[in-house]
């Protein structure tokens, strides 16, 4: 049998699907709102949002929309796409007679390394390397039926919330200081650790290696396997039964959309509003908020992110050729390449070896930039693709993957 890595050809623009590209561009831009958070403030205002700035007025608000909307419930959609995308190429290959494993295991190793350098050099909050490590795992499961992925997924899921509150329950006999020990690096540093942050990330590019390095590290290793694998592997192969159903490519019935929006945020959003609320009853303690009440955005994220699928799919259904639904697809065929853009964006505006912004801009600001880079993000995505038929790491990681260098101009 041939060597599919060498045969098997990338999908072409025009034979693309419209609504997965204009799905995968939501999610892009859905993440910016919170990725800009982890840019412009200390990492521990990320979780806890009592750490840094004031809490009160529109930055009250502005938190609370983020969170109960936003907060991991794009990403979610991110992930799936991200498992359905190797349903996608094993189905093609299959069609073509031939295999996908070799194609696909390159898939994952050159975005890895995409992933690492992502990590260290712009942003320690990537979500690339976790993506082709788990992806790497659970590229077996991309032939079972979709009702055996759900459940695998659910199970994968569960082990993920269950090791949170384990440690959780375990706090009482931990070792003596070892519960304010992580408080302070996880939850609630002191002054003096968030002017340190401060002064790394407005200072020399060379310096904020050194900081971002451990950060980095930390997510890639200990956060990896507790946390994101087990989160990133159950929506993946929920990802992977979503796909096989042709919920993705808005081929279901208006119907099977509106149960997804039903259940999906009928059940989610409830769920999050009442994990919010717990945080500000409980005065954002760690043991509390971190381990327990984060349980109920976890699971409520990926039900909303299912509910948002099939409000997409349903505008999807209407029409794919309107003005806004070009323009997100023409996000979402770039989606690594802007998923990288806006690092480098954000790096400027709140980096030293930009603006030096970092620690300056208060929420409400933030979600003022926001929708500057969606906009730049949208205008630069479709000039682009006026002259391109890839994104520039498209283009790269597509060379690679694929072991030839790829058309890069239109015909």
């Amino acid at each position: 049998m041939a060597n599919a890595t060498y045969i098997l050809t990338p999908t072409e623009p025009k034979a693309r699907h419209a609504s997965i590209d204009i799905l995968r561009g939501v999610a892009v831009l859905g993440m910016v709102f919170m990725t800009i958070q982890s840019f412009a403030m200390p990492m521990a205002a990320y979780l806890n949002p009592t750490v840094y700035e004031s809490l009160s007025g529109n930055d009250l608000y502005v938190w609370i929309f983020s969170h109960v909307f936003v907060d991991k419930k794009f990403e979610a959609i991110f992930v799936m796409l991200f498992g359905a995308s190797m349903v996608m190429i094993s189905q093609k290959a299959r069609r073509e007679h031939l295999r996908s494993s070799d194609l696909q295991n390159r898939r994952f190793v050159y975005l890895g390394i995409i992933g690492i350098l992502h990590a260290y050099l712009l942003w320690y909050g990537d979500v690339l390397l976790a993506l082709a490590i788990t992806g790497l795992l659970m590229f077996v499961f991309r032939r079972k039926k979709s009702s055996t992925q759900i459940r695998a997924g659910i199970i994968f899921l569960i082990i993920g919330s269950a090791i949170s509150l384990i440690i959780g329950y375990t706090v009482p006999v931990w070792e003596p200081g070892e519960y304010e020990t992580n408080r302070t690096e996880i939850w609630q540093p002191t002054s003096a650790d968030v002017a340190e942050e401060i002064d790394f990330y407005t200072g020399p590019y060379e310096r904020q290696i050194l900081y971002r390095a451990p950060q980095a590290f930390n997510r890639q290793t200990s956060q990896f396997v507790f946390q994101s694998f087990w989160k990133y592997a159950g929506m993946m192969l929920i990802g992977m039964a979503l796909y096989r159903r042709k919920a993705f490519k808005a081929k279901q019935s208006s119907r099977f959309y509106l149960k997804m929006i039903g259940y999906g945020i009928g059940l989610g959003l409830p769920l999050v509003a009442v994990g919010t609320m717990l945080h500000f009853n409980y005065e954002w303690d760690f043991r509390m908020s971190y381990f327990f009440f984060s349980q109920l955005n976890y699971w409520g994220s990926i039900l909303m992110a299912i509910g948002y699928i099939g409000v997409i799919m349903l505008f999807c259904k209407s029409s794919t050729r309107s003005f806004l639904a070009r323009r997100l697809s023409d996000v979402g065929r770039m989606a690594l390449s802007n998923y990288l853009l806006i690092s480098l964006v954000c790096s400027f505006i709140f980096y030293g070896q930009g603006l030096a912004l970092f620690g300056d801009v208060d929420r409400s600001l933030q979600a003022v930039f926001v929708l500057g880079i969606c906009v730049l993000v949208i205008a630069l995505s479709a000039v682009w693709l006026a002259y391109f038929k890839f994104g520039p790491f498209e283009w790269l990681w597509r060379t690679l993957t694929y072991g030839r260098l790829q058309k890069m101009g239109k015909d």
